[in-house]
């Protein structure tokens, strides 16, 4: 950066110094008292000019900003700074063509970023195999594109035979502390939220918490016969499968496998009741 450059763009934040002794913590340049920035508690990169104390100001140069995503520009003819901050939605929003690229790799598509009143939230479309372990694989990929996003939550809406079977809620701090492996792949999984539906259900959910609403079943006539049994089979091959995945791991954690079966049992209940299965 040039003098002019340097002389033009070190006023932008405007505080009180009461600090008198700032020099002896940091040190001096020029022979003002050096400050640290900070950005979200992570200590900026000084590269020549860093923020210092001048007649009782902080006086921080623009090209720190740089490093929280802001643009800055300097016209040298006439004087001018041009700082703009970043839109995280916005920008967020220009990545969905190529999330829905990903998205089909793994049975999903439709990425939406949506926004009600309760926020901003992602919404997927997920076609279900036979392998519940797929699923959740697939579930868990998909979940990287909420992560570190300005959306609240991700719906998942898994599909089977073209018809909506169940909503997947998944927050974003959840998916955030899985991806920085503070969070096992077995505990993540139970703070997924389930909601089954009916096929006649929009599947544009609302990001309420604590849980996704349950629509109101627009017909009270009994259904039986091939989508009973279909939700039956579907849901006996998840548990036969989480069984065999289990023995197969060697895990001792008997009674959190214990948990997890039971929540399949009550998706499925709920599956049938929704669906006036006998």
């Amino acid at each position: 950066m040039t003098k002019k450059k340097m002389i033009a763009t070190v006023l932008l934040f405007l505080c009180f110094a009461g600090v008198v002794n700032a020099s002896s913590i940091h040190g001096e340049f020029n022979g003002d008292p050096i400050v640290n920035v900070l950005f979200g508690g992570k200590e900026l990169h000084v590269e020549d000019v860093p923020a210092t104390l001048r007649d009782g100001r902080t006086l921080v140069p623009l090209y720190l900003l740089k490093q929280t995503g802001a643009s800055v520009t300097w016209d040298s003819e006439k004087y001018n700074v041009d700082l703009t901050f970043p839109n995280p939605t916005k920008d967020y929003a220009n990545s969905i063509q190529s999330f829905n690229t990903k998205a089909k790799e793994h049975s999903a598509k439709n990425v939406q970023l949506i926004y009600n009143e309760h926020g901003p939230y992602m919404k997927i479309d997920l076609e279900l195999s036979n392998d519940s372990n797929k699923n959740n694989d697939n579930i868990i990929f998909l979940s990287r594109f909420v992560a570190n996003s300005p959306a609240d939550m991700l719906i998942v809406s898994t599909i089977h035979n073209n018809r909506v079977m169940s909503f997947i809620a998944i927050n974003r701090t959840d998916a955030e502390e899985f991806l920085k492996n503070k969070t096992p792949e077995f505990d993540y999984i139970k703070k997924w939220r389930f909601q089954q539906i009916n096929d006649t259900t929009d599947m544009s959910t609302p990001n309420k918490l604590p849980v996704v609403p349950t629509p109101t079943p627009t017909s009270t006539l009994p259904v039986s016969g091939p989508i009973c049994r279909e939700i039956m089979t579907n849901y006996a091959k998840q548990m036969q499968d989480a069984a065999e995945s289990y023995n197969g791991n060697g895990s001792s954690d008997s009674k959190g496998f214990e948990q997890y079966i039971n929540k399949f049992k009550e998706s499925m209940n709920a599956a049938l009741k929704s669906n006036h299965c006998p």
